[in-house]
């Protein structure tokens, strides 16, 4: 019984913990993303927009690849990957911090006129950012239409 408890603890673990990783990702490629369009010169408005979608396309085919991947009766030492999981989150999260402490000062300073421009022009776009503020709202979304679909799938062949 115990045996059971723990696994069951430990595949929750693995789902907040796959789910937030996920999420931590797409967003530290979002922000690089961002950063690399800033430095070419792109539209400010079209930069708010490409960063968004592309972090929505990024986290839609890595749970898609995740669930294709992961979806089949093998025995997994969840413990082991549970702790995986852990690691790599925080591994993404250093990751982020050291490249916003670090890489934002150095790419601002480098790119500075780049920088100034972005941000002059995007006063204006508050409108839009809130509107792209509801993204992880649509991760959600995407998230439990994906399980759901693949739930009738797993049905309708039983």
């Amino acid at each position: 019984m115990k045996q059971i408890q723990t696994d069951f603890i430990n595949k929750l673990g693995i789902g907040a913990f796959a789910y937030i990783t996920i999420s931590e990702f797409c967003g530290l490629f979002e922000y690089i993303f961002e950063n690399v369009l800033i430095i070419t010169k792109t539209e400010p408005k079209m930069i708010i927009w490409l960063s968004g979608i592309l972090s929505l396309i990024l986290f839609t085919t890595i749970v898609i690849w995740g669930i294709k991947k992961y979806n089949k009766p093998i025995e997994i030492d969840t413990r082991k990957t549970l702790n995986s999981l852990i690691y790599l989150y925080f591994g993404i999260l250093i990751t982020q911090y050291l490249f916003i402490y670090f890489g934002t000062d150095f790419l601002t300073e480098k790119y500075s006129a780049e920088f100034e421009f972005y941000h002059k022009a995007n006063k204006g776009s508050l409108m839009i950012r809130g509107y792209l503020a509801n993204i992880p709202i649509l991760q959600f979304v995407v998230f439990g239409i994906i399980l759901l679909m693949k739930r009738k799938t797993v049905a309708n062949t039983v």
